[in-house]
Formats: C-alpha cells, structure tokens, sequence
C-alpha cells in the first residue's frame, strides 16, 4: 500500500487563530459579568414592583369598598316616635246606648322632633259574645302629626252595636300583617305605647226611658195581637209597651172554662216595643170557646202600677187551628200608627268586602227597637237581621254581612220592616221601606 501526504506551501493557506487567547477570554468574561449585572438589577426591580402592588392591595380595597358603599347605601329614613295612652281616649255622649252614635277622640302624641306623615290609625270596637249575625265596627284611617305636638282624632261610631260588654281597640301605627298591603307603617323603634284597649259597657235599648213618647207607664193588648192554638194547647200573645219606659217580667194569664195558663214577658223596650209571649194552658180546649186574656193584671200583687189599665184585657173566641194569624193592625187611639220606615239605595254602602252599612229612616215619632230587616239577592237567597234601634224623627244603622248573597255585579234587594216578618211593628205606608243595591 502506497501512501500518499500532500503537503501545502508555506504561507498559502494561513492557520487559524485558536478561540482561547487570553484577550478574547478577558472580553467575554466582561460581557458576562455585565449581562449578570443586567439581570440581578431587574430582578430586584420587578420585586420591589410585586411587594408595592401587594402592599397597596389591602388600601385599594378599602377605598374600592368604600366607594361601593357610597354609591348603593340608600338615605337613612328617619323614624317617628308616637305615644297614644289610656287616659288620651275620651268617649262622648256617656253612657253608651244601644243603637245611639257616639264619637271617639283619640289625642295622638308625636314625640319627634320631625313629623309623623299618613300615620295608619286603627280603630275595632266589638263585644265581648257576639251573637249571630253581629258585625264589629272597623275603621282605619291616616293622619299627620306636626313635629312635638299632638293632634286630637275624631272617629265617628254609628254602628248596630246591641248591649252588653265590649272592647274598644285603638292602634297608632300598627297594622295587623293581612292589612299591610293596604296601609303602610311608619318605621318606629319603639310601638309599645301605641295600643289602648279600653273595656265598655252599652246599655241596651230596653234599660232605660226614652222622651219620644209620652212620660207614662202603659203596656197593652188587642184582638188581634191573641192567636189561639187548640191543637197545641196553647195561647200566642203579643204585648205592646206604648209607654216611655222598659217593662220587665210581666204577667201574662189566659183563662177559660175550668182553664188556666200563666207566662211572663222578657224586657219590652219603651216607645212601641212588643214582645211574643206563648201561654201553655192546664187543658186541651176546642173551637168556639171563650177566652180571656190579660196582661199585667189589676188584681196581681206586686204587677208594675200603670198609668191605664183599660187597655190590658181581650176576650176572644177560639177559632180554628191555623187560620189565625197575627197582623200588624194598627189599634185607634194606640199611638202605634207613629212608625214610617224608609229605606233608599243612597242609603247603602260597603265600608268592608262582605260587610253593607244600611242607614233606615223613621219618619214617624217613636223609636222603634230591634227592626227587622230582610236582604235578598236574585237567585232567591235571603237573610233577616235587626236594627238594634231606629230612633223617631231619627235614623238606626245596621251593618250586615252578606257574603252569603255576594255576586260581583249582582242586585241585593233590601226591605226593612217587611210585613208578616217576625217582631214586624205597625205601619201604614210601606211603598219606601224597599232599595235595592248593586254590588260592585
């Protein structure tokens, strides 16, 4: 094997400087010193940047927070302070009677020094047992109060309240939560002295005298207030009291031929009020015989003294079972001709859903109490109340529930003192006792 070694002239091709001459190395140990330098001062910078911005984090929070709540929070409402206490209640005129208005003030103090605007006031008045067919009375209404004073509030009562015991509530501010959405509150810290509740007696219309009728003591009878009931062995009376006084416990005898009975009168309001009185006899007894009636009787130890007596015995004859009926005949001479009802739509209004207020009229002289009063819907359905009282040359109110007979657009047709009703008085013009009404 031939080998072959080219070598190059001297000078030709030049060698090559090697890259670790220490020049070079100085340079590039500068350079690098330098970029090291570089990036430790960045470093330290982009540091000193973060723990600024983590420094400042919580203070920009605070004034970001800040600024929120500025921008949402709503004004502060200023509160109002009301005090209402027993002895700010006055009721007037005392005593209370049933069927008679009365008005109650209420002095509504303001103890802020800013004013109190559209304050809800409630007013309830109801009895302790509520009969059938009782309707409380309600009322609620606003009123404004100066700053630092107090302002007196008249509520009129003009309502069927009957006798016996009752509770008035008087509420400032405070709403039961169904009637909210009707009647807004106030805001108040402190509504503990915002509520009176007061206990009061009404008299009822039989337990005093009344000046609308002549100042004598007078119960009578006639022939066709007697409806004798053979069948039943018995005797239906029905006893006038055309005095000025109420009646108590009467006597109410019947006799006949080897016959007798004996019954007593409940209380019998004054001014024309009656009372139905049935007599059970000791014996059966047949048509045809005679019958003496009496009430309070001459001869009676311990009867009421009166001041007529003639007009309180009737004899009559037995007829036949169930042809005779009681009739609202007015006696000559009785005075009880003195009743005129009357009854208008302008009369009838709804203070409450379910709830009409009726206002009857009496054109005639005599109060008249517990007036019956018929309300009647399209459909046939009906329903009888009673005025507790309807005064002579005066007025009675009845406020009637009548969600029995509601019908939203529907005709209530309404009759006070409609004949053949039971406790129906005397009367002799009847063509205004009827009204009828639309329901909204």
């Amino acid at each position: 094997m031939v080998r072959l070694r080219v070598e190059h002239p001297a000078g030709r091709f030049p060698h090559k400087t090697q890259a670790g001459t220490p020049f070079r190395r100085w340079a590039w140990l500068v350079f690098l010193f330098l970029l090291l330098l570089l990036i430790g001062c960045s470093g330290d910078v982009d540091r000193d940047q973060e723990e600024l911005v983590t420094d400042s984090a919580p203070v920009q929070g605070l004034i970001r927070a800040e600024a929120t709540a500025a921008i949402t929070a709503e004004p502060a409402v200023p509160l109002v302070d009301l005090a209402l206490a027993e002895e700010d209640v006055s009721i007037e005129p005392l005593p209370l009677r049933a069927g008679f208005p009365f008005t109650v003030t209420a002095v509504i103090h303001n103890q802020s020094a800013l004013p109190a605007v559209d304050v809800p006031v409630i007013v309830y008045f109801s009895a302790n047992l509520e009969e059938v067919g009782y309707t409380p009375f309600l009322q609620i209404l606003t009123v404004t109060l100066p700053a630092t004073s107090s302002l007196p509030v008249e509520i009129p009562v003009n309502w069927n309240l009957a006798g016996g015991e009752h509770q008035l509530w008087i509420q400032v501010n405070q709403i039961p939560k169904a009637w909210q959405p009707r009647v807004a509150t106030q805001p108040e810290t402190n509504s503990a002295d915002n509520i009176v509740l007061l206990e009061l007696m009404v008299d009822p219309f039989d337990a005093y005298s009344s000046d609308l009728c002549s100042g004598r003591v007078d119960v009578e009878i006639g022939p066709t207030d007697i409806l004798p009931e053979p069948d039943r062995q018995r005797v239906l009376v029905q006893v006038h009291n055309v005095g000025n006084q109420a009646v108590y416990n009467l006597a109410v005898v019947v006799t006949g031929d080897r016959l007798s009975g004996i019954a007593y009168t409940p209380a019998i309001p004054p001014c024309g009020g009656t009372a139905a009185v049935t007599v059970q006899v000791d014996r059966p007894y047949q048509e045809g015989e005679s019958l003496t009636v009496q009430v309070n009787p001459g001869e009676w130890t311990g009867r009421l003294q009166e001041d007529n007596l003639d007009n309180n015995r009737v004899a009559v004859t037995a007829g036949l079972s169930g042809t005779l009926a009681l009739e609202s005949i007015v006696l000559p001479g009785s005075g009880l001709e003195d009743y005129d009802f009357s009854l208008s739509p302008a009369d009838i209004e709804i203070p409450e859903q379910w709830i009409v207020l009726v206002t009857v009229h009496n054109l005639g002289t005599r109060d008249a109490a517990t007036v019956p009063i018929q309300v009647e819907n399209k459909a046939g359905r009906k329903l009888v109340d009673a005025i507790p009282l309807v005064q002579g040359e005066g007025l009675g109110v009845a406020a009637i529930r009548v969600g029995y007979l509601w019908t939203p657009g529907g005709v209530l047709t309404f009759t006070v003192n409609p004949e053949g009703a039971k406790g129906a008085y005397p009367e002799t013009k009847r063509d205004n006792n009827v009204a009828t009404f639309t329901l909204p």
